[in-house]
């Protein structure tokens, strides 16, 4: 299995893999409900299931189009006010998800590539959080 299927694996799932990430993700990282005091949990495991799509296609093939997208998504993260300590948390808690969810499929390859395509986005993101580019 590689990113590709790893992806589509967790589309199927439909909402499972949002849900199962941020009970992961606020339970590990309590300080970081605040951020999703308002927020349909629903709604955002959605949102986090299509930023999964952006990440694996700017992973799989870059453009300028969705670069300048995590620029932005930087951008929006420091007006939430995030803060670039929580971006650690947010990766441990997806790994640890990742890896749960995909259970005996998960292997040191499509680690890798997730983890490549995590720092690459990220890259990108904090562009955007520390030059504030809007769009």
């Amino acid at each position: 299995m590689g990113i590709h299927d790893s992806l589509n694996h967790i589309l199927h799932s439909k909402d499972e893999f949002g849900r199962l990430f941020y009970q992961q993700f606020l339970e590990s990282y309590p300080d970081v409900n605040h951020h999703f005091a308002r927020v349909d949990m629903k709604r955002q495991a959605i949102i986090l299931t299509t930023a999964l799509m952006v990440i694996e296609r700017f992973y799989s093939h870059p453009t300028p189009a969705i670069e300048l997208y995590m620029r932005y998504l930087g951008t929006k993260h420091r007006e939430l006010g995030v803060g670039t300590a929580d971006f650690p948390k947010f990766f441990e808690s997806m790994f640890q998800t990742l890896k749960s969810f995909h259970g005996d499929q998960w292997n040191p390859d499509v680690e890798r590539q997730w983890r490549e395509a995590f720092e690459r986005t990220t890259s990108a993101m904090f562009e955007g959080y520390l030059d504030r580019v809007q769009v």
